[in-house]
């Protein structure tokens, strides 16, 4: 069998996801369409002049720049359209779709979201979703082939529809592989941190890399070990691939829930192993993540199914 390389199959997922569970879409002709528009968004948000421009001037004033208007109107269009025919149908309480439950969201002061503001949070998942979650999941994936044993258990246990170690998996391929090396946090009030004393307004960046491999809160912190999360919870503050506090990713149970699903059913429907030797390097796929360097090579196979047993008339 020929390697492939996960990373892009993995995004083909996440975005099929979002288009479905998030945006909530229906029909194939309009499915198709805004796979397309936010592929086409995706390119450019993704593209490392963007990243850059994003990092330099921040998102307020990046979006206000005429370019960037331009290159967002079409799938801008495209949401808003969606938006405006899900405000007519009168299903809103059977479907479970993100952007449905949002439609049903309330201000403190009773006001329903504005279309511009559904707008925004559904291109904040989207944006903040579909590479990252990619990432990790091909990330998982390159941890499981190299190790066999535990592959296997994550196979037998999710053939058994149990989602305890998928979800140890998830969270253990976080802690090694983050996809997002710090988080960058503005201080509201002075804050002593290590006996020195930060005045409000600076910024602090936690590595999280740096964080998950501390051996007093990880022993034998470089090995590949689900079960760690399985003998005890993810800590508040010493697991925080997604941040932590009241700016934690918005997205971060949705991931974890993606992962855990998709995982499962990759293994208990696949083989798969590594396709070459030695263990892939973390390499930045854009300005802000951390990839695996050959974008997770492995050969996959079907999986032989055993022979369905013969019930007794």
């Amino acid at each position: 069998r020929e390697p492939i390389s996960l990373i892009g199959r993995m995004q083909a997922i996440t975005l099929e996801v979002i288009v479905q569970a998030v945006f909530g879409v229906r029909g194939e002709t309009r499915q198709a369409e805004m796979r397309e528009r936010l592929r086409d968004t995706l390119d450019m948000t993704g593209d490392p002049r963007s990243v850059l421009a994003l990092l330099t001037v921040g998102p307020e004033r990046m979006f206000k720049w005429r370019y960037f208007q331009r290159e967002l109107d079409p799938v801008n269009e495209l949401v808003l359209d969606e938006i405006r025919r899900r405000r007519s149908e009168t299903d809103l309480e059977q479907r479970d779709d993100v952007l449905s439950m949002l439609l049903g969201a309330k201000h403190e002061d009773g006001r329903g979201l504005s279309d511009a503001e559904l707008r925004d949070e559904l291109m904040t998942l989207l944006v903040a979703g579909h590479e990252t979650t990619a990432t990790a999941l091909a990330w998982s994936v390159e941890r499981l082939v190299r190790h066999p044993e535990k592959l296997l258990r994550l196979t037998e246990e999710a053939a058994a529809g149990e989602a305890a170690y998928a979800d140890a998996v998830a969270k253990e391929t976080l802690r090694l592989r983050p996809v997002i090396p710090m988080v960058v946090r503005k201080l509201m009030e002075p804050m002593e941190i290590g006996g020195r004393l930060l005045p409000a307004g600076v910024s602090v960046a936690p590595s999280i890399y740096l964080m998950h491999r501390r051996p007093d809160v990880y022993p034998d912190p470089a090995r590949f070990s689900p079960e760690r999360f399985l003998d005890r919870p993810a800590g508040t503050y010493t697991w925080i691939p997604f941040g932590g506090g009241v700016r934690r990713c918005l997205g971060a149970t949705f991931a974890l829930f993606e992962m855990r699903v998709v995982l499962s059913a990759l293994v208990t429907r696949l083989r798969l192993r590594p396709a070459e030797a030695t263990a892939e390097r973390v390499s930045r796929r854009t300005p802000i993540t951390l990839a695996p360097s050959r974008g997770a090579l492995v050969v996959v196979e079907p999986l032989e199914r055993e022979p369905a047993a013969v019930v007794p008339a």
